[in-house]
């Protein structure tokens, strides 16, 4: 999916900032006192995980991969009314704008290695 959006957009994408993400989940959640934790959680995962990878190729591929997966789990998701995402904990149990959140969070990663690798190239 997003391989085949590559050279479809004329606009270049905004450097990323993490505190995007931060507002994304702010606005989705109401207040920042309400911000859903899974997405952010993963998505800290994903910062520290990323630098680990061998060069920009393998951080673009991962993250193609990761966003079709999650794009993938969402359209499960939906199509289930949430019956397919185990709830291990009731209290907590997986929302949609915590696949959008990822997904959008994962974009905008993509989106900014993208925009480094033009810039050094």
């Amino acid at each position: 999916m997003p391989s085949e959006q590559r050279g479809r957009f004329k606009s270049t994408a905004p450097a990323f900032r993490h505190d995007i993400t931060e507002h994304a989940a702010c606005t989705a959640a109401g207040s920042a006192s309400e911000q859903p934790e899974r997405a952010l959680r993963f998505l800290a995962r994903l910062d520290r995980h990323l630098p680990t990878l061998a060069d920009q190729v393998a951080r673009r591929d991962f993250l193609d991969c990761q966003i079709e997966g999650w794009q993938r789990r969402y359209a499960r998701f939906i199509a289930t009314e949430g019956e397919s995402e185990p709830i291990l904990i009731p209290a907590d149990a997986p929302q949609a704008a915590d696949f959008l959140l990822t997904i959008v969070g994962l974009m905008a990663r993509r989106c900014a290695l993208e925009e480094q690798t033009r810039l050094h190239a």
